[in-house]
């Protein structure tokens, strides 16, 4: 591959602190990449002695199947290159621990959603009832439900972050260690505990009894550590690397503080911005060429970056790609109110869809399809309606990223009338039927009918009779329920009336509804069957769509041909040939600046053409 002044500068800094300064579509995968395999190169390095972190799953999986590729064309077979660590500092964090603390090993970790539960379940020894905070000047305890997640997002802070605890109210430190506490006699990890454990334990002197093996594997093993997406690492991220790093580690971190929005979630964009200040010795290579965009969105993007003059690290981005710009590949709109901008989203959708598109520039022009389009919100709980709405009325296939209104799809509504049926009644009290929960299938409009359902019914009925008998040892789950009833139903993506990408949507929210299940049974796997169909029931209905709400727990779920809706922190780091970012409102997105009314920004690549429109273009 031919590389760039800049990243053959990056490739051949093996020895000195590197920072790599990477502008969006800077290819900075791939140098990281060679890097790694240019660091195998040399005599004596062993995979086991490199260690790379990524922010995601995903951007750890490209990584990987990257450098596994470069490593067998240009090295051949290496042995141990499964040693070599690529991916989060989470999994590492884990990882390292249970290999070498036996403390640790029979551990399991709680994602947010699970943390939640855990704490709503252990209300009271997690500390979250004992704990006060002042509303409008008046001191009240926190409550069980309502302000979990309130409690959960101070004690990351109170971990991750850099606090004086000796600011902080007595009661609030002390009931940090009792939640601490509570979270190690059950054996769990949440993702913060996990980083403030193994920098604690990274700490200690080598002969420590605990840490000591810990220790001295990373003083025996480690020799070169990669971050990418530095700008968006935190104090305790940060103290991780460092203490990683104390026995002469050589550290290279990329990243792009143009790229920080995570600041909401305790990121530190001060790191970047001083880190060839803090590190002696250190080389600052910047990679500016954008080979992604069109020069107009690479204008665009730098344009506004460049207002935070004297706040940033110096960098000029340019568009080095084969994307074209023309006029009205990048337009900004107004619209008096929302149903008027879904709809024009919608109509350009339609129009838009078999243009063709040139994914990079050796590839044969394809139509795009609706995977190619995605829709930006703030915030999808709260501005999506209408574009849901309208994209419902025209039969264009969406999926939400993350859980949010998997609770409003007809074939999840019938899912939760199921386990509504075992308790005999909703969560208001509203009793439910056979004929209830038939008439919820069957509106679903999955192709079933009533034998098949009567069928399903049987598995109800002895799960409800084993309720009724308080069996005392439960002999299958709430996820072995709802499989057994699915399997009796005999329900087939190919039955499914509509087109093929109907079929795909409804199995990937019955998919996305089977993890609901799990997560809620990792908790509550010890509850008695009189409590455990009517709590679930309560949580299904008044807890649930608001912990799923814009989760970006999506790993693992192929996606169907349809059209993505997210929230622009969830699209970090991902790609499509158009882009909408609706619902710019004065003083909430994107700032304080703006104009009333409703705004759309459509960012599309230079292949994809359309008609002249008839909207307003507004240009700033």
């Amino acid at each position: 591959m031919k590389y760039t002044d800049a990243q053959r500068e990056a490739l051949a800094t093996l020895d000195d602190p590197l920072l790599i300064v990477a502008c969006a579509g800077s290819g900075k995968t791939q140098v990281i990449s060679q890097r790694i395999v240019e660091i195998l190169r040399r005599p004596q390095v062993q995979p086991r002695n490199i260690v790379a972190f990524t922010f995601t799953k995903k951007a750890a999986a490209e990584l990987q199947e990257r450098v596994t590729d470069l490593v067998n064309d240009e090295l051949g077979f290496l042995p141990g290159l499964a040693e070599m660590f690529i991916g989060t500092m989470h999994a590492y964090a884990l990882d390292a621990m249970q290999q070498h603390v036996p403390e640790t090993f029979k551990y399991g970790v709680l994602d947010d959603i699970q943390t939640r539960l855990f704490i709503d379940r252990n209300s009271s020894k997690s500390e979250l009832t004992r704990t006060t905070a002042l509303v409008q000047g008046n001191p009240r305890l926190l409550k069980r439900y309502v302000n979990s997640g309130l409690y959960m997002q101070v004690l990351g802070i109170l971990r991750e972050d850099d606090v004086d605890q000796s600011v902080l109210p007595p009661d609030l430190v002390e009931n940090l260690e009792g939640y601490r506490q509570l979270l190690h006699a059950h054996r769990y990890f949440d993702y913060t505990e996990q980083l403030r454990t193994i920098v604690d334990l990274l700490g200690e002197d080598p002969a420590d009894p605990m840490a000591g093996a810990l220790v001295r594997h990373v003083r025996d093993n480690l020799r070169y550590l990669v971050v990418d997406e530095y700008q968006d690492t935190n104090p305790i991220q940060e103290q991780l690397i460092q203490r990683l790093t104390r026995w002469g580690a050589n550290l290279c971190v990329v990243g792009d503080d143009d790229q920080t929005i995570y600041q909401w979630r305790g990121s530190a964009v001060s790191g970047i911005l001083t880190f060839a200040n803090r590190m002696p010795g250190v080389r600052k290579v910047t990679l500016d060429d954008n080979f992604r965009s069109s020069v107009g969105v690479v204008s665009l993007g730098r344009s506004i970056a460049e207002r935070n003059a004297g706040r940033r690290l110096p960098k000029k981005m340019v568009a080095s790609g084969h994307q074209r710009f023309e006029r009205g590949d990048l337009l900004a709109l107004a619209f008096d109110d929302a149903e008027a901008e879904a709809q024009w989203i919608c109509d350009r959708i339609q129009h838009m869809r078999g243009l063709p598109f040139q994914d990079a520039p050796d590839a044969e022009p394809r139509g795009l399809s609706y995977s190619d389009f995605a829709v930006l919100f703030r915030s999808v709980s709260k501005d999506a309606g209408s574009l849901v709405e309208e994209l419902k009325r025209r039969d264009i296939p969406y999926v939400i990223k993350g859980l949010a209104r998997l609770f409003e799809a007809p074939e999840v509504q019938a899912c939760v009338k199921l386990f509504e049926y075992l308790t005999g009644q909703t969560a208001n009290g509203t009793p439910v039927t056979e004929e209830d929960l038939c008439d919820a299938w069957l509106d679903a409009r999955l192709g079933l009918d009533y034998p098949r359902l009567d069928r399903g019914l049987d598995v109800l009925d002895r799960a409800k009779a084993l309720n009724l008998k308080r069996h005392p040892k439960r002999t299958f789950t709430l996820q072995q329920i709802y499989v057994d009833f699915l399997s009796e139903i005999q329900i087939r993506e190919e039955q499914i009336p509509g087109d093929v990408t109907r079929g795909e949507l409804v199995f990937y929210n019955l998919g996305k509804f089977s993890k609901v299940i799990s997560t809620f049974e990792q908790i509550n796997y010890r509850s008695s069957f009189e409590s455990l169909y009517g709590n679930f029931v309560n949580w299904l209905t008044h807890q649930a769509p608001g912990y799923y709400a814009e989760s970006d727990a999506d790993v693992g779920y192929a996606t169907p041909d349809a059209v993505t809706i997210a929230t622009v922190h969830q699209a970090k780091g991902m790609q499509w040939p158009a882009v909408f970012v609706p619902a710019m409102r004065k003083n909430r997105f994107p700032g304080t600046k703006g104009k009333r009314g409703y705004w759309t920004t459509e960012m599309a690549s230079p292949q994809v053409r359309a008609s002249k429109l008839s909207s307003s273009i507004v240009s700033h």
